[in-house]
């Protein structure tokens, strides 16, 4: 998907735009899974209220929670692919995260000065981890991070290289040359 990221800078603002990436094939193949999974899930829940023993109900009742989780995760996944962006601003007091769906979304903010470096986010997971962080469903394929006060952070979802070192170039050069 080209087009998905954009840059707006000002003197004293740099603002950077990342859509989310979305492949159309997946996103339908995402949706019959959630249409699927939800039918099971609601065939289930109707399998609480007849005459079980206490085990066989409480087995219903666990399953339903890991059910509710996958739903709620794989709905928060196509939503995000579909109506998902990311901005990081940069102003000269602070650094500003923000993930959005729609008009809702989680905001960071960070003091510019306390921020060491950006650099390539590397998750230290093994194969197993880093293939489940990396399939589509999941919202976990970070790019770049910084260090603040002892913390990583992570940011920037599905970028390839070459969009992420053109995006931590834009930030250092913004960091060396930001307003006082």
């Amino acid at each position: 998907m080209r087009d998905r990221i954009s840059y707006t800078e000002t003197n004293d603002e740099l603002k950077i735009k990342i859509k989310a990436l979305l492949d159309e094939k997946k996103q339908q193949l995402l949706l019959i899974w959630i249409v699927l999974f939800s039918i099971c899930g609601i065939l289930l829940f109707s399998q609480i209220f007849g005459d079980y023993e206490k085990t066989t109900l409480l087995f219903f009742c666990v399953y339903m929670a890991f059910w509710l989780f996958f739903e709620f995760k794989v709905i928060y996944a196509y939503r995000w692919r579909k109506y998902g962006v990311e901005e990081i601003i940069l102003n000269k007091d602070q650094l500003i995260l923000i993930k959005e769906i729609g008009k809702r979304g989680v905001t960071q903010q960070f003091e510019i000065d306390k921020i060491k470096k950006v650099e390539k986010f590397d998750g230290g997971e093994n194969a197993f981890f880093k293939s489940m962080n990396t399939s589509y469903w999941n919202i976990n394929k970070y790019s770049l991070s910084f260090k603040i006060e002892g913390n990583l952070i992570p940011f920037a979802i599905d970028l390839n290289d070459e969009e992420s070192k053109k995006i931590s170039k834009k930030i250092h050069q913004f960091l060396k040359n930001k307003p006082n």
